[in-house]
């Protein structure tokens, strides 16, 4: 890490490097628990974006357990995450954070970072709940996410996330697996437009809210389709 920050080469290289290795451990990590044993997954990719460029798209999922982003971090390029304040200041993490290009969710300016990176053509991560849900269905998103895509007018990436049974819940330490083996169902859905989702000619505050209510449903559906 220390070497990146000091190649002579600019900001945005750098940036892209380390998303690049970001995405291969996060692929190996993921590769190396299945080998092991410690839990199964299953990917579904849409035929629609397979080798095809996902650029500049808001990516949401449910978020159920600890390593979600883990996930998502192994099958999306250029992502760049939205991160807990926590992650900018601990010094194991910020400097990682810093050169990965990633937002802080406590930034006054956190929605003009945001859709500043869409601008950019670079996709970014957000989970509408906030945190671990308590079960599958919960899903208590909140608006964030719907005010970043309905001022930025981008497309959305919906991506599902899925452990049968559920693993490394809230509450839960990193080491507590369930007893039976986990299978985890990882979706990534064909990306979706505002104007699929909700009536983009009401008032910004009536869209923020519907595109919540919308993503909620989306989940629901899909999470009680697989069952």
């Amino acid at each position: 890490m220390l070497f990146l920050a000091i190649l002579p080469i600019d900001k945005q290289s750098k940036q892209l490097k380390l998303r690049k290795s970001i995405k291969m451990l996060c692929r190996f990590y993921v590769d190396f628990m299945q080998f092991v044993g410690l839990m199964t997954y299953q990917v579904k990719v849409d035929k629609q974006i397979i080798n095809k460029p996902i650029q500049g798209h808001l990516v949401i999922s449910n978020h159920s357990m600890l390593i979600d982003a883990l996930f998502i971090l192994a099958y999306v390029d250029d992502l760049c995450c939205v991160v807990k304040h926590q992650l900018t200041i601990n010094p194991f993490t910020r400097l990682v954070v810093s050169l990965a290009g990633y937002v802080s969710n406590s930034s006054e300016d956190f929605i003009e970072q945001a859709m500043a990176k869409l601008a950019a053509g670079e996709n970014l991560l957000i989970f509408p709940e906030g945190t671990r849900n308590t079960y599958d269905t919960q899903l208590e998103f909140k608006r964030g996410a719907a005010n970043i895509a309905v001022i930025s007018q981008c497309s959305v990436l919906p991506i599902l996330i899925l452990p049968k049974p559920r693993a490394l819940q809230r509450g839960e330490k990193w080491y507590q697996l369930p007893t039976k083996k986990s299978v985890i169902h990882f979706h990534i859905d064909p990306p979706l437009t505002l104007s699929n989702c909700i009536d983009t000619s009401k008032p910004r505050t009536h869209q923020y809210r519907r595109l919540t209510e919308f993503w909620s449903e989306y989940y629901l559906s899909e999470i009680n389709r697989i069952g």
